[in-house]
């Protein structure tokens, strides 16, 4: 495909996510909604890493931290993670990303939290007349584009989608994200979230049928690498024999309240094959109990395949993720 075609496809792509969400809801709404499922996150190596991974995504799951980071990779991806939370909720996210060589990089993924098999019972007694479910889905359609050696723009549109018994809830909203590396080393990423006024979300058999908003959030942060020594490869390339890594993003939930988290990661690979990561997540500076959320995990690389762990001690109730990333 020649340039010009790409970059009407491109500025297409970009339009339909920056601006469906603001065309179709002129009018201002108050943010008064946030989704679960969104705010959780995907891969269980940057859950160990707190979250920090704005600037550092560059695998199938940029689709959900910044989807400029597609634009690095060089194959098909298929991620898949799964995580039971409370003891309730399952958490399931898969996606495939892809580089198409000459139009840029692009992902479809879904992500679903929910609670099934609820007991029903009816208006005359405890009696069971079934199950239902209580569940949040997205599925997403993004894309991420390099902008010369050292920019990548990216993103996503978002189909939100609700069930609780009878009720239903359907919207969608858009992010964008920019990722900028000026050398190897260093990377700094910025991604906004539902950053058109809100994700809309329009429920449907209820008394009053409201629209809610998913308010709009920004995540900066940067990431730094340091190759520690180097080896032969058994192609005869040097190669680094272990990295290290650090991570640091600021987010806003709310930006017009000012409620800002702060999320700090590390990650040591050894030989590339298997790594060490933790982090911490923290809605401020006091680091006490209430505020601070640590969390741990390992990863195994062999082959095409990338096997991750995470362990992250929500104060409600930890959770241990697990996940799959196939290069193929």
């Amino acid at each position: 495909m020649d340039s010009k075609r790409f970059n009407v496809l491109r500025v297409v792509f970009l339009f339909i996510a920056l601006f469906s969400p603001s065309l179709l809801h002129a009018q201002q709404l108050n943010p008064d909604y946030a989704e679960e499922v969104l705010s959780i996150g995907v891969g269980a190596r940057a859950l160990a890493m707190g979250g920090a991974f704005v600037a550092a995504a560059s695998d199938a799951t940029a689709a959900y931290w910044n989807p400029a980071g597609l634009s690095l990779i060089d194959n098909l991806q298929i991620c898949t993670i799964h995580a039971t939370q409370s003891s309730l909720q399952n958490y399931d996210f898969v996606n495939i990303a892809f580089n198409s060589q000459d139009i840029g990089s692009y992902a479809f993924s879904y992500v679903r939290l929910g609670v099934d098999g609820i007991i029903q019972t009816g208006p005359s007694g405890p009696t069971s007349i079934g199950t239902l479910s209580d569940t949040e889905q997205v599925e997403m359609i993004s894309g991420g584009w390099k902008l010369g050696n050292q920019f990548a723009l990216g993103g996503t549109i978002k189909f939100l989608e609700n069930n609780a018994g009878p009720s239903s809830a359907f919207g969608f909203g858009s992010d964008i994200g920019l990722l900028y590396k000026p050398i190897k080393e260093l990377s700094f990423g910025v991604t906004a979230h539902d950053w058109t006024g809100g994700s809309f979300i329009q429920w449907q058999n209820t008394p009053t049928n409201p629209t809610q908003v998913l308010a709009p959030s920004l995540t900066i942060g940067t990431c730094f690498t340091k190759e520690l020594g180097k080896r032969v490869s058994e192609n005869g390339i040097m190669i680094p024999d272990s990295t290290i890594t650090a991570d640091f993003d600021v987010s806003t939930l709310y930006a017009s309240q000012g409620l800002n988290t702060y999320h700090f990661g590390v990650e040591y690979w050894y030989r590339q094959f298997v790594a060490i990561r933790g982090g911490l997540q923290s809605n401020g500076f006091q680091f006490d109990s209430d505020d601070l959320t640590l969390s741990a995990g390992i990863g195994v690389w062999v082959y095409l395949f990338e096997f991750d762990y995470a362990f992250v001690n929500y104060q409600i109730s930890p959770t241990q993720y697990l996940s799959l990333i196939t290069r193929i």
